[in-house]
């Protein structure tokens, strides 16, 4: 692993995250190949939202936020998010995922110049829930709880007010 400014880093992809982001693009690539060949299907639409909801949702509210520290998964989760900009008709739906990714990058630089430290995202529920980060080779504490917790609240409010309009 490869350190370099900002707290970013290079490592290569795992297999979990190669999955992961695949099945995204597969299924994105689906999406448009249905719409492409004006197949109009109902589920079209639920694939859609699963979609929608996958990109936008997972990373304000899971640690999944931690791996866009990693160059190559940023990128690689930028080119889907990208993607379904130019695949989804709907500009609300199709600029959420991207406006999330800026959102949690933003958030992450603001907390790290406040804090000094890195955070360490963690599964917004009912009870705060620490975790350890080989990453950072330190337990979450307080601040990381309220870094997700801004994240998670924040997001949501902002996400709301940019589908209302």
């Amino acid at each position: 692993m490869k350190n370099i400014k900002f707290g970013f880093f290079l490592k290569s992809l795992s297999l979990y995250e190669i999955v992961l982001l695949s099945l995204f693009l597969l299924i994105e690539i689906l999406v448009y190949y249905l719409e492409f060949n004006r197949i109009h299907l109902e589920i079209i639409k639920i694939i859609g939202s699963i979609i929608v909801v996958a990109l936008w949702w997972i990373p304000i509210s899971t640690p999944l936020s931690e791996k866009f520290r990693n160059i190559y998964f940023s990128l690689f989760w930028l080119v889907i998010c990208t993607l379904w900009v130019i695949i989804q008709k709907d500009h609300v739906t199709s600029i959420l995922p991207l406006l999330a990714f800026v959102f949690v990058q933003i958030i992450r630089f603001v907390f790290k110049w406040i804090y000094k430290t890195e955070p360490i995202p963690l599964l917004v529920s009912k009870s705060p829930h620490h975790r350890y980060s080989k990453i950072e080779n330190r337990k979450s504490n307080q601040n990381d709880f309220i870094y997700s917790l801004v994240v998670f609240l924040v997001g949501s409010f902002l996400s709301i007010v940019i589908s209302l309009d």
